[in-house]
């Protein structure tokens, strides 16, 4: 039977990042004439470039059903030790290779030990970040890296035509981890895993591999951030990530990614950061105080929260309305 296509169902529940992209724009552009301008558009874009590297990853991990409150010392920590090897004349592409190793190893850390002990996600990453967060301060003494040489800060701040390259970054890893949901066994394990982890263990996946794998592509993706986060900034510094957690969790979710687990919208994701920087962006182009400001990212992962909730519920109410349909259907036919 063709499932019936409904405007609220199929439309509205679907995309509605996009509609709320949509009615964000529309508000700035009345509220302020800097906002649509080319300049403000390409400073919008290269600021979300480094939250959706992460969010990218964190869609993945999200989507197998698990979180991280690590993701954003991961990237401190390998920002640091990228900067430092780079400032010790190690070669850029290998300093930024062993970073990657660094932040893969960090995610998968914190899957071994969820997976060894069975210990809640939410408690390990929390322990963990403080691990990161320490051997952060550790490295550098309490002192940000700089120094760093133009060829390194080029990858950061340099652009292609009017492009920055931040961008290009941004959307190869977006592409990457859209291959592995979609069009590898690995992508389709770690969505069965966070839709029913028994369900998918008793089908014969290893769900101990694709859960510990999953944390180190988040890591690895955490790690690419800090390196455009750290060439951008022309400097390791100990703030980096701050809130990154909270930034990418409530993207992902308004980018249509259920907390529950179960899917995984990575474009979506990506309109979700754009959500998330333009309601930085407008509210900078506002001059509203930055404690306000603080205030309005709170009431952004409320939101996400909130959305994350009634649309599940409402998709729930939907499967099994078309269930019954589908149900009366046959009953008639059979009749």
């Amino acid at each position: 039977m063709k499932k019936r296509i409904n405007f609220k169902d199929d439309i509205l529940l679907g995309n509605k990042s996009y509609f709320i992209l949509a009615i964000l724009i529309i508000i700035l552009t009345c509220l302020s004439p800097i906002f649509l301008t080319q300049a403000n558009l390409l400073n919008v874009i290269r600021q979300v470039c480094v939250t959706t590297i992460a969010c990218a990853g964190y869609t993945l991990l999200l989507g197998s059903g698990h979180m991280d409150l690590s993701v954003g010392m991961i990237l401190m920590l390998t920002g640091v030790v990228v900067a430092q090897l780079i400032c010790n004349e190690v070669a850029i592409p290998i300093a930024i290779a062993i970073g990657l190793l660094l932040g893969a190893v960090c995610g998968m850390f914190n899957g071994v030990l969820i997976t060894v002990f069975s210990l809640p996600p939410f408690i390990v990453t929390l322990g963990s970040q403080y691990i990161f967060k320490g051997l952060g301060y550790v490295l550098t003494g309490n002192v940000p890296v700089s120094n760093l040489p133009s060829e390194f800060v080029e990858i950061g701040q340099g652009y292609v035509g009017i492009i920055p390259i931040p961008v290009f970054i941004m959307i190869g890893t977006i592409i990457i981890i859209s291959f592995l949901l979609s069009f590898t066994s690995y992508g389709r394990h770690a969505l069965a895993m966070g839709g029913n982890a028994e369900a998918a263990r008793a089908c014969g996946i290893n769900i101990n591999r694709v859960r510990i794998v999953s944390y180190g592509v988040l890591g690895a993706c955490a790690a690419l951030a800090s390196v455009v986060q750290t060439a951008r900034s022309a400097s390791a510094q100990l703030s980096a990530g701050q809130d990154l957690s909270m930034d990418v969790i409530a993207a992902a979710v308004i980018g249509g990614t259920s907390m529950k687990g179960g899917n995984a919208n990575v474009w979506g994701s990506l309109i979700g950061c754009l959500v998330v920087g333009i309601v930085s962006n407008g509210l900078n182009l506002l001059r509203v105080d930055a404690n306000w400001q603080i205030v309005a990212k709170g009431v952004i992962i409320l939101f996400a929260v909130i959305l994350d909730a009634t649309t599940t519920r409402a998709y729930e109410k939907i499967s099994i309305r078309n269930k019954v349909e589908q149900q009366h259907k046959e009953e008639k036919n059979g009749n």
